[in-house]
């Protein structure tokens, strides 16, 4: 048996933050023109009411994957989340979203916030494969304008808000599911991108840009060769790179070092800026919707986060 990406769900607020809102509303020393060069971001969305919780967009995105799936809660084995916007330090997400869903089995998350989705899908996929489950829900889910220090410029104007979720079931077909793998990570840059714990005196989330570009821009692109290596595939392999959506320069500096054509990359970052750990799986689903998918298709995704943690996961569609 093989672990298939069976579906994938999204949930996306419905306020659209554009680069002059947040410019007007912060009163923030930058412009609409200087945000895009910089980043490539146009507009984020944005949670608006303060009663709505992680927990409840993360439900709805694996609501929407449940759905897309044609399956019903009750076969879901699992659930494995990630956030780096808790609503509470305990319990974890996956186990709220759990509750909400009505679903039994295991529910953990992992803290590795952008660089989430990698050790996640490896996770559900070698549980599947030796047989510990069916059917494992991977949801990111965040909501990071409330982490955000609106004062700060250098951050402000990165992140959005939004979950996705990704359904991982069983399969016997030769020709799709879980391809190969690559994880890796260096505490010693854990300085260069935190977030204190909430409720902390200072608990906004803190980078430094360039440090956080330069590993990036190296690593992701190493990592998501060792994947195809480890694979026995080959670049030419790829038929899409679907990278955390962190920024604009970043993504086309990577496929650039592999190098990938265009359209063999997929970016959404100037629409829904950085949504940390759901931006794998918001911009796989938007792959699927402009039909840049087709079975037995090979999908790289490269994410890199807080840790720092990084890694590449290849799926055939």
């Amino acid at each position: 048996m093989n672990a298939i990406i069976k579906s994938v769900g999204v949930y996306l607020p419905e306020f659209i933050a554009t680069n002059d809102v947040l410019k007007e509303k912060y009163s923030l020393d930058t412009s609409d023109d200087w945000i895009k060069s910089h980043t490539g971001i146009a507009e984020r969305r944005i949670v608006q009411d303060n009663n709505t919780l992680t927990a409840d967009i993360g439900y709805l995105a694996a609501k929407n994957a449940i759905e897309r799936a044609g399956i019903s809660p009750s076969e879901i084995n699992g659930i494995i989340a990630g956030t780096m916007t808790p609503d509470k330090q305990l319990p974890a997400l996956a186990c709220c979203i759990q509750e909400r869903l009505g679903c039994k089995g295991f529910a953990f998350d992992i803290n590795a916030a952008c660089g989430f989705i990698p050790p996640a899908l490896n996770t559900a996929a070698l549980m599947i494969r030796s047989g510990q489950a069916k059917n494992i829900l991977v949801i990111g889910a965040e909501i990071c304008s409330r982490v955000l220090d609106w004062s700060d410029r250098n951050t402000c104007v990165l992140f959005g808000d939004g979950a996705g979720a990704m359904l991982l079931s069983a399969s016997e077909e030769s020709n799709r599911g879980f391809a190969g793998m690559a994880l890796a990570a260096d505490g010693s840059f854990s300085s260069i991108l935190y977030l204190n714990t909430l409720g902390a005196e200072a608990s906004f989330l803190r980078m430094e840009g360039t440090s956080v570009y330069k590993l990036a821009v190296s690593e992701l692109g190493a990592i998501t060769q060792r994947a195809l290596e480890n694979a026995g595939l080959g670049m030419a392999d790829i038929d899409l790179f679907v990278p955390h959506q962190a920024n604009i320069r970043i993504i086309q500096s990577v496929g650039k070092r592999l190098g990938l054509s265009a359209e063999k990359v997929m970016i959404n970052v100037d629409k829904y800026g950085n949504t940390s750990s759901a931006s794998i799986p918001i911009a796989l689903y938007e792959a699927e919707q402009q039909g840049r998918l087709k079975p037995g298709m090979l999908v790289a995704m490269a994410g890199i986060g807080a840790g720092m943690n990084w890694g590449c996961a290849l799926f055939r569609w």
